[in-house]
């Protein structure tokens, strides 16, 4: 028996399940630290109860291709978006700004600025992200 009380036939076929629906490139046997960053990320995504009404995450895109980041987000708006509530911090504004719909600036760790989306003004954002 592994953690969890999970057989490891009950875990090879969860690994199984979550590789095929996550399109993940790996073998159950695969370890984590030899997937590519693209493919932790996956990997990690899959961990997330798909009944979470609110997920944390932080710069979850760092380090990733441009498709992998695209299907990333792709996935979280159609998972979480529509029952909860998703949060994350990134320092990439263009990212912020193509997925938010609000932004929190954070400088010296006191929120700076609180903005719908439709009311930033990027070189105010990069000011206040910059302490200006």
């Amino acid at each position: 028996t592994l953690a969890h009380g999970c057989s490891r036939s009950e875990a090879r076929e969860a690994a199984t399940q979550a590789i095929a629906r996550f399109n993940i490139r790996a073998t159950p046997e695969s370890r984590v630290e030899s997937l590519s960053g693209g493919n932790q990320q996956r990997l990690l995504l899959s961990l997330i109860p798909t009944s979470a009404s609110l997920v944390l995450l932080e710069n979850p895109t760092r380090g990733l291709d441009v498709a992998s980041a695209e299907w990333v987000w792709h996935y979280l708006r159609e998972q979480f978006c529509s029952q909860g509530a998703l949060i994350f911090s990134s320092a990439e504004l263009e990212e912020i700004l193509a997925v938010a719909n609000r932004i929190l600036v954070f400088f010296d760790g006191r929120v700076v600025r609180d903005l719908p989306i439709d009311q930033v003004d990027y070189q105010d954002v990069v000011a206040a992200m910059t302490g200006g």
